[in-house]
């Protein structure tokens, strides 16, 4: 069942338990009331007397003893039909003619007024009320309860003709207004079915409404954007990759080609340029492989990186170590101050150790790279030539290079991966005027961990 369905026959199910609750205790209340009616009708009547019967005359008897048992008067008992006497002998006096109650040994023995349902000997439902009339008699008197029961069966009719028209409406009212309120849900999935259909994430995405249907298309649109912005990424990625990969891979296969032609003719080259071909081919295959690993690195998705809680001042101690490691004619100084992200703390020292290699590379022999590190912010700044104001916002982009640096190793990508990591920690990176004699300056900045106190 889809969930407008549901929906109805939900709304059709509470609306049918409501209208079959008020029916059901519109009956009882009605049988209830008219019973007690009945009940008080029995306990104020009144038996009539001889003396009442003859209009005043002498000689009134006890409840009507002689009435129902004298066979004088029996032309008067057509006026007591519903009332018989029962004696303490265990008999009964009942007017001719009278469908008379069915009585029990009980019934001659109650000493106060009492109500009871019964029958009579034809077998309707009487409401019978038995009063004490001395010397051990009592008077029975009775009423049928068929119009009570007409009535009931009457009002019954109406309710169930009045509840299952109400319960088919309210379910074709529930399913109305549910395929009303699920109309936007309905044209998400269209719009979702389409796109994972033709894979277009510019399909536009209905969002209208402050309602839980707006919310989810907001979302969805939130989303197709993400992956929108992804693919086109990606795309970037693999088109700057395959324009950068092109000329390594012309200059190895020329290289290549040279020692197999070298090698098929049998004319050996000058030992010299043989040299000196080999080592260019280690030179660019150590290249190619920097290149490919870093694509690799800046291929995958960084955007959600761990969520731990990493000293900052001990991952710039690693990557400061780790650079100082790479280089014997560069004086790496440090001024560390302890205090803690969130984030990954490999990721991060990757960043950090990026920066440094680059300072290190454009740093001329024997200067200084400076690191600074502080609550909140990063500083790594060079003595090299530094980055003109014009390229600072190009310096992060994917394989841009600076036109002095064309010659020197590299593939471009260093900076572009510190971006990536320093976006996805929350954090931005930029090149900052140096102070005066400087070079290069670059900031990091990353939100400080305000969950625990900083190490």
């Amino acid at each position: 069942m889809t969930l407008r369905g549901r929906v109805a026959a939900i709304t059709a199910g509470v609306v049918a338990a409501a209208v079959v609750g008020i029916a059901g205790v519109t009956w009882f209340a009605t049988r209830h009331h008219l019973l007690a009616q009945l009940d008080q009708t029995l306990l104020g009547q009144e038996v009539p007397t001889l003396a009442t019967m003859r209009e005043g005359a002498a000689g009134p008897t006890m409840a009507g003893k002689s009435l129902l048992c004298d066979p004088a008067t029996r032309h008067l008992q057509r006026f007591l039909e519903g009332i018989q006497l029962l004696r303490a002998d265990g008999t009964s006096c009942v007017p001719g003619g009278v469908d008379a109650v069915v009585t029990t040994p009980a019934d001659h023995a109650v000493t106060a007024v009492t109500l009871r349902d019964g029958t009579t000997a034809a077998g309707i439902p009487v409401r019978v009320v038995l009063r004490p009339a001395g010397d051990g008699d009592v008077v029975a008197i009775s009423r049928s309860l068929e119009p009570v029961e007409e009535t009931l069966a009457g009002l019954r009719t109406l309710l169930f003709l009045v509840c299952l028209p109400g319960v088919v409406v309210a379910g074709a009212t529930g399913l109305l207004l549910a395929r009303r309120a699920l109309a936007p849900l309905g044209r998400l999935t269209a719009a979702a079915e389409h796109i994972a259909r033709t894979e277009d994430l510019d399909t536009p995405v209905p969002a209208a409404g402050r309602d839980e249907a707006g919310l989810l298309g907001r979302a969805f649109t939130a989303m197709t954007a993400a992956l929108r912005e992804s693919r086109r990424r990606q795309r970037e990625l693999v088109n700057d990759a395959a324009h950068e990969l092109r000329t390594p891979l012309t200059s190895l296969r020329t290289n290549i080609d040279l020692l197999a032609r070298s090698e098929r003719t049998g004319r050996a080259l000058p030992p010299g340029r043989r040299t000196r071909i080999v080592d260019r081919l280690q030179v660019q295959a150590t290249e190619f492989g920097d290149l490919v690993g870093e694509l690799v690195q800046l291929a995958r998705d960084t955007r959600e990186p761990a969520c731990e809680e990493v000293p900052v001042a001990a991952v710039v101690r690693r990557a400061v170590a780790r650079a100082r490691s790479r280089t014997t004619r560069h004086d790496v100084e440090v001024e560390l101050t302890p205090w803690s992200a969130i984030g990954d703390a490999a990721a991060l020292e990757r960043a950090v150790l990026n920066v440094l290699d680059n300072a290190i590379k454009f740093s001329p022999p024997g200067s200084v790279v400076r690191v600074h590190c502080e609550p909140g912010l990063l500083v790594v700044t060079d003595q090299g030539p530094g980055v003109p104001a014009e390229d600072r916002d190009r310096a992060f982009a994917r394989f841009w290079r600076a036109p002095a640096a064309r010659a020197l190793p590299g593939s471009g990508l260093g900076l572009a991966i510190v971006a990536d990591t320093v976006r996805a920690h929350g954090g931005r990176v930029r090149f900052a005027d140096p102070p005066p004699g400087w070079g290069a300056c670059v900031h990091i900045e990353l939100p400080r961990n305000t969950r625990t106190a900083d190490p």
